[in-house]
């Protein structure tokens, strides 16, 4: 993925405290970003879905819950923006 891809991706707020969360948890379900932020289910999964078809995260699921991590390749690929991006 471009490097301006992933910044245009990660400027919108509520896609880069989803995406800031999961770096601080490692994996979280919907219920617990919409805890950790203060935002609504159907927004959440709004972002969560736009992240995941961009290869930034990926998803797992267990009985009912479904939850989410940033895919260890895109933070391999991208260690470098990532940081940046977080400072």
């Amino acid at each position: 993925m471009d490097r301006f891809l992933i910044i245009k991706m990660l400027s919108d707020e509520t896609r880069f405290n989803i995406f800031s969360k999961l770096l601080d948890y490692d994996r979280l379900c919907v219920s617990e970003l919409e805890r950790l932020l203060g935002i609504k289910q159907a927004n959440t999964s709004k972002h969560l879905k736009k992240m995941k078809e961009q290869n930034i995260i990926e998803s797992e699921r267990e009985g009912n819950i479904v939850y989410y991590n940033i895919m260890k390749s895109f933070l391999i690929e991208h260690e470098d923006l990532i940081k940046y991006l977080l400072l």
